[in-house]
């Protein structure tokens, strides 16, 4: 069971009167490594998901890119993903951030520049909640101070780790959820809105 983070740590979510956990007792974080493609004999082949695959809304759809790795390459298989795993990007363009499906086309495997979290019980309604208090503000500031680099921004996996986040109760992953379905209502009604708009800008002296 997760330890309820102390009273110290859980300082950001004294506002909302809610009790706080620490990331990694909640769920296994892992940074995602470079995994070269090689296109030898007997090689499986994977998908591998990068930012560009990556939706402001509901689920990661399959990503385009392949490559090629050694058959039972032990890196391969330690990082390759699983459903309802929650991916955010860490290096470069901080925060971006997604759920993967509950079923994955062939074997799939995160870009160097991500973090996988994964949850063990419960596993998509803690994604959902997770990633709705990520792209809140307390998600977005915890970000914000992590994030360094002056070239290049970066968020170290070990201090990311460390973040406290709302416990996840019932209560927690109800609102999530319910939060979870009106942004991605929201999302599609933009969308359609983008295609009508297109079309009246078509429609311009013609």
């Amino acid at each position: 069971m997760a330890r309820i983070a102390d009273s110290a740590t859980a300082s950001s979510f004294t506002v909302a009167a809610r009790p706080g956990v620490i990331l990694r007792d909640a769920a296994t974080v892992l940074r995602a490594p470079l995994i070269k493609n090689e296109p030898v004999k007997g090689a499986l082949m994977y998908h591998v998901v990068s930012i560009t695959d990556m939706n402001d809304f509901g689920f990661l759809i399959t990503p385009k890119k392949t490559i090629k790795i050694k058959e039972k390459l032990p890196k391969a298989r330690k990082y390759e993903l699983e459903p309802f795993d929650v991916l955010l990007t860490i290096v470069g363009t901080i925060g971006k951030i997604t759920i993967l499906p509950d079923a994955l086309e062939g074997q799939w495997i995160p870009a160097s520049n991500m973090l996988i979290v994964r949850f063990t019980k419960d596993k998509l309604d803690n994604a959902i909640a997770f990633v709705m208090f990520m792209k809140s503000r307390y998600g977005v500031d915890i970000l914000t101070k992590l994030t360094h680099g002056t070239t290049i921004p970066i968020v170290s996996k070990k201090a990311f780790s460390r973040v406290v986040i709302p416990q996840l109760t019932p209560e927690v992953k109800k609102e999530s959820k319910e939060l979870f379905t009106k942004e991605e209502r929201l999302y599609l009604k933009r969308q359609e809105l983008e295609v009508a708009a297109q079309q009246l800008r078509g429609e311009y002296l013609a």
